[in-house]
This record gives C-alpha cells, structure tokens and sequence, in this order.
C-alpha cells in the first residue's frame, strides 16, 4: 500500500499505538488493553448468525422454520408482547399438565398414561404449579451453566424472560396426549406408543429452543449450546430413570 495509507492508518490507530526511539511501533496501555480485551472475548466477537454453511443444512432449515426467532431475539420495544407470550405459554403448559395428571421434571413427564377420571381439583393445582416450578428451575440450571462452564453472565432477564418459550412444543404435546387419552375408543397398547413418539418429537423441538436461545441471549457458539442443552437433558433424564427404578 501507498505511505499515505500506512500514515492515515497509524494516525487513526493513534490512541493504540506509538513509535518510540528505535523508531518501530509498539502497543500503548490503552492499545495492550484493547488487544487483550479481542483475546479474551473472540468468541462473543464472531456474529450470531449462523455460517451458510450451516444454513445450507436440511435439519438446520427445518429446525429454524420451527423457531419463533422474533420471540427470542426480540427488540426492546417488543418486551411486553414477549412476556405475554411466556406467560400464556406457562399458563397453558401448568394447565395441560394437571389435567393430565403428569408431574413434570425438565422436558420429561411422568410416562404413566393411567387416567385420573376422579382425580381431585387440588392434585391437579399442584401438579399445574409444579409446572410453574419446572420452567424455573430448569431455567436456573441452564443459567448456572452457563455461568459456571463458560463464565457467561449477559442477559439473564433477557434469557428469563423468554425462556417459556422453550415449552411451546411442551405446550402442543400435552394438548394432544389430552385428547388421546381423552378417546376411549383407541386401544390402550396404541396411545402408549403414540404418547412415548410425541414425547420425544416435542422434546427434540424444545431442544433446539433452548440451543437457539443460548447462543442469541448467553452469546454462546451453537456447539457449546448444544453441549449445556444436552447436559441438562440427560442429567435430567437419569434422574428420571432413577426415581422410576
């Protein structure tokens, strides 16, 4: 390049950088700090979006056309119309939940598909705020994570307030194992098989919520989502085969 672009360029870098006696240049406090500060936060400088390579990924599409980003990635502006939207999410799920009679843990449910026709108001209340307490506590667990596996402390209001979300397809799998079990004429054999597919479909969905949610609020790379994501996945579900033992 010309010496007019190397000069306007050293001019602009004026407050980093400084020649000294042996005429070379060299990194000003300010300039080591800057150069530090790039070091140690690489990760959060690369952009969100995800490279066109991944973006050429059939899954990827599938799962990104299935993803209410608007939601998760929202603009301040539209916070109020995202926490509504948790909120009916919770609402719902609590709802569907108890009367199902299933007490949730993380993205699993009790697996019995014994119907409760006589169950009292007051079980199916609990098991509603059970619900409730799931979302939250499976929101702590992730927070946590992130904080103590990738030093991550952004956004956690952010993260909190959109992090219902993670159950909408939670939300569609208790509707519609509802109103299986609420058909009589299927065979019993039949619902249980349909009931265990739905439940894994729906989990996957809720999966990829909560990787995609990671990376847009946690600023975290989608590997290092999916690893948080399915940590707390299978802790949670050898929980869940130990209590069933």
């Amino acid at each position: 390049m010309s010496t007019g672009t190397i000069y306007h360029h050293l001019d602009t870098l004026s407050n980093l950088i400084a020649q000294q006696d042996d005429k070379k240049y060299y990194l000003t406090e300010l300039g080591l700090h800057a150069y530090n500060s790039l070091i140690d936060n690489k990760d959060n400088i690369i952009t969100l979006e995800f490279s066109k390579k991944e973006f050429n990924s059939p899954i990827l599409k599938g799962l990104m056309f299935l993803t209410p980003k608007t939601y998760i990635n929202y603009e301040n502006k539209r916070t109020y119309n995202v926490i509504i939207f948790s909120i009916l999410i919770a609402i719902i799920g609590s709802i569907f939940c108890g009367l199902n009679g299933l007490f949730p843990f993380f993205l699993f449910f009790n697996e019995s598909l014994m119907v409760f026709p006589n169950t009292e108001t007051i079980f199916q209340f609990l098991l509603a705020l059970f619900f409730i307490g799931n979302i939250i506590l499976y929101f702590l667990v992730n927070e946590g994570l992130s904080r103590i596996i990738y030093k991550k402390r952004e956004n956690t209001l952010k993260f909190l307030a959109t992090f219902a979300i993670i159950f909408f397809p939670l939300d569609i799998y208790l509707v519609l194992r509802f109103i299986l079990t609420s058909t009589g004429s299927l065979d019993f054999s039949y619902i249980r098989v349909l009931d265990n597919v739905l439940m894994i479909l729906f989990q996957v969905w809720s999966l990829w919520l909560l990787m995609f949610s990671l990376a847009v609020n946690k600023k975290l790379k989608i590997e290092n989502s999916l690893i948080i994501s399915l940590l707390v996945h299978y802790g949670g579900f050898s929980i869940v085969l130990l209590i069933a033992i």
